[in-house]
């Protein structure tokens, strides 16, 4: 069954690329939660992504692209994932600009400083930084 919906999922997805512009299939998402929907769009996103030539061996492009790893925001065991979403805006780009606060997942540990820390991929290294309540930093890939 897993493998009839995986290839209905493929040949409605490779419709769409050959047509030119790809386009969600919402009737798929229908009755699924928020966190299904968002997983599913990301899927989605990277399958196009891949079958236009950004996979490995197409596009040297591919090993210049931040890809996230993992994103956690608070202070000592108070924290909070924010891996999906950071990774819906810093994926496939080479240079992203982070700014940690409560913006990204709420006030994990209330009245304490917190830190994010973020863990990605670049040119097949993982990369790690922590980065301070309020302040800045550029993520790279080149």
């Amino acid at each position: 069954m897993m493998k009839l919906k995986l290839c209905c999922a493929l040949v409605l997805l490779s419709s769409t690329v050959i047509a030119g512009e790809p386009r969600m299939p919402e009737q798929m998402l229908r009755g699924k939660n928020s966190q299904y929907q968002d997983g599913f769009r990301d899927g989605f996103r990277e399958a196009v992504r891949m079958m236009n030539g950004g996979g490995h061996g197409n596009n040297g492009n591919w090993n210049r692209e931040i890809r996230i790893s993992r994103a956690t925001y608070g202070a000592s065991r108070y924290r909070c994932d924010f891996t999906q979403r950071l990774a819906r805006s810093a994926n496939g780009r080479t240079v992203y600009e982070f700014k940690a606060g409560n913006q990204w997942c709420g006030d994990p540990a209330d009245g304490r400083k917190k830190t994010a820390t973020i863990e990605y991929f670049c040119r097949g290294d993982l990369k790690k930084i922590d980065v301070r309540e309020g302040r800045s930093e550029t993520l790279r890939c080149r």
